[in-house]
């Protein structure tokens, strides 16, 4: 944030485990936090992390409305036992004019009608953490890789010596690992005492064949990349 521009104004409702974590974080990034809780134990555990902490019922819209959370930002609905109380948030925000609303599902049926009730977004935050400790555990030892969308990634893994001189429709990596090759990049011989430059072919037909320290640069989920990858180490 820039010296000078006016902080961000959340709330965040639900203040578990899941809850203050998001207040906290929120608030050390330099946002300004309402945390809002009906346990007034877990109202002072985090009062003193945030701008503002109060005991509050939130599914009464006369008390958000009181401490202005038609104003903020963005709203993180967090509770995690109580569905009926997670909705109520999400339409009384959704109602007072939050600009912008997160909510916590646990069940795609939940996440369904939440984002129907007014949700802007709507996560399952087990599975958040799971695809991270993934993407962290697979891709962190790959150099190249960045993320297309939730779950997916475009990747640069080397040839293993078992991939090499076959085709890529021999190798048939979409059907068996549901991922797809969408280059290839080769080392090519180059002048005496220079490196050696580097040829990328960016629209590899299915008989392009596979040379040994080829470079593959492939798209698909992390999981079904973390698949190939333990396969081709098992080959190798």
């Amino acid at each position: 944030m820039k010296k000078g521009d006016k902080p961000m104004r959340c709330a965040v409702v639900g203040l578990g485990e899941f809850g203050r974590a998001m207040a906290v974080g929120l608030a050390q990034y330099g946002a300004e936090v309402l945390a809002i809780d009906c346990d007034k134990r877990k109202v002072e555990a985090v009062k003193d992390d945030v701008a503002l902490a109060v005991c509050l019922d939130a599914t009464e819209e006369d008390g958000l409305k009181e401490h202005g959370v038609g104003q903020v930002d963005a709203l993180v609905a967090g509770i995690g036992g109580n569905f009926e109380a997670q909705v109520l948030t999400v339409v009384h925000a959704r109602k007072l004019g939050a600009k912008h609303i997160v909510a916590r599902a646990t069940t795609a049926d939940h996440m369904r009608v939440l984002r129907a009730v007014g949700a802007d977004e709507v996560f399952n935050p087990e599975e958040e953490a799971a695809r991270r400790v993934v993407e962290r555990l697979v891709l962190g030892r790959i150099e190249n890789f960045f993320e297309v969308a939730d779950g997916f990634s475009v990747v640069e893994i080397r040839a293993t010596p078992d991939m090499a001189g076959k085709t890529l429709a021999e190798l048939n990596l979409r059907k068996r690992y549901r991922i797809n090759v969408i280059g290839v990049k080769r080392a090519v011989p180059g002048e005496e005492g220079e490196p050696a430059p580097t040829q990328f072919n960016p629209v590899p037909l299915p008989d392009e064949r596979i040379r040994e320290g080829d470079v593959l640069a492939i798209v698909g989920s992390v999981l079904d990349i973390a698949i190939f990858m333990k396969d081709r180490e098992q080959a190798s």
